[in-house]
């Protein structure tokens, strides 16, 4: 690397962990990144977040409907324009947002802070979509999700960072404790983490970690699932046309008439 820090954040981390060769493809191979395909609901997910962080920023709710309204009636953005099921959800959604914005009572309020910040031997980055300072010194993050689904270990990796991010661009005080939120504006789910300077700590320690493992591995083979069909590389991964194809060797006929395995249906 030249000298160069290595950089982890939270994609880079999911990309590893979901599949090395994804990783390969997307962090080591230099070659140009694929496309991203548009679809309905990264579509909304993306004008829903836009939305939000211009509610934060004026506190007018038309401000948020007027953006997301224009976003959505970009011509690459037609599967989910007017007249779509995915544009009426939209702004079912963003309603639930505005209600979740009105019922934060704080005496300030930041949008979509950003940093990168180095920690032995790596750089550190991350972002989080809102935090708040109350008048009690309490503060608080927030990470808008509108997605169906979540995995709450990834839920909570992301949070872990979003408190980082807090701690370092506000230059928090070390007493100060944060709480932080996964809030989910379709299913109005909440999950919170209660974090202090301690927890930091430990996160940083926890990414050094990850990333000198990262950086250790040489083994960069696929592991094909079902996640290959959102893959970006999909084109140009042979083991993702083996999913594809259905493709199963080693489950070979005589295996099936092996004693051991008969019944199991």
């Amino acid at each position: 690397m030249s000298g160069e820090l290595f950089r982890i954040f939270y994609s880079k981390i999911a990309s590893f962990d979901r599949c090395r060769k994804q990783y390969w493809f997307s962090y080591l191979s230099d070659l140009p990144r694929p496309g991203h395909p548009m679809n309905a609901a990264g579509i909304v997910g993306t004008g829903i977040h836009q939305a939000m962080k211009v509610l934060c920023d004026t506190g007018e709710p038309i401000d948020a409907a007027n953006l997301l309204k224009t976003y959505l009636a970009m011509p690459d953005h037609a599967v989910a324009g007017p007249g779509t099921d995915a544009h009426k959800d939209a702004f079912s959604v963003l309603e639930r947002g505005i209600e979740a914005h009105a019922s934060i009572q704080s005496d300030d309020r930041w949008a979509e802070m950003n940093t990168a910040f180095p920690f032995r031997g790596a750089y550190i980055s991350g972002r989080l979509d809102r935090a708040d300072r109350f008048a009690d010194g309490r503060w608080q993050l927030v990470d808008w999700k509108t997605g169906r689904t979540e995995m709450d270990d990834e839920t909570d990796l992301q949070l872990d960072i979003g408190h980082l991010v807090l701690r370092v661009t506000r230059q928090l005080p070390r007493a100060a404790d944060v709480t932080a939120i996964a809030w989910n504006l379709r299913s109005g789910r909440k999950r919170l983490r209660a974090l202090t300077r301690e927890d930091a700590d430990a996160t940083s320690r926890r990414l050094m970690g990850i990333a000198r493992r990262i950086q250790e591995v040489t083994d960069f083979s696929a592991t094909p699932s079902g996640a290959c069909s959102f893959c970006d590389w999909r084109p140009q991964c042979a083991e993702a046309a083996y999913v594809d194809a259905g493709h199963y060797d080693w489950l070979d006929p005589d295996d099936r008439d092996d004693p051991e395995i008969e019944g199991t249906d």
